[in-house]
């Protein structure tokens, strides 16, 4: 590949950028929306206290169109969790991430206090 094809595709990459992040904003909002039902049900069926969403989905600059949802949830018990997992994981295109906050290593617990509770 010579300069002007690398040129050529940067270009054409940033030309692409706006319809990216406005299809990522779109996955976003679809994304907060399930990940709301999903705390809803962690916490009426599981007696989950507390749920927070953290990663990627916070942030469209940073979502690929496979971002998943990651949730931390604090009251889960440990044998709920892939009971739970499975549940919330049905019926939507997301892929949904579980941790048990009281579990995670530092660096996991410092982009969960970024997170937003729900």
């Amino acid at each position: 590949m010579n300069a002007q094809e690398i040129l050529s595709q940067i270009q054409q990459a940033r030309q692409q950028r706006p319809l990216f992040l406005e299809k990522m904003k779109q996955r976003q909002k679809e994304g907060l929306k399930v990940a709301k039902q999903s705390a809803d049900i962690l916490k009426k069926q599981f007696s989950v206290t507390r749920v927070v969403l953290f990663g990627s989905l916070l942030n469209p600059e940073t979502m690929s169109p496979h971002s998943d949802i990651d949730l931390a949830v604090w009251g889960l018990p440990e044998t709920d969790l892939f009971r739970a997992g499975a549940m919330i994981e049905r019926g939507h295109q997301f892929t949904i991430d579980l941790v048990e906050a009281e579990k995670v290593k530092p660096h996991i617990l410092k982009a969960i206090h970024q997170g937003i509770e729900l």
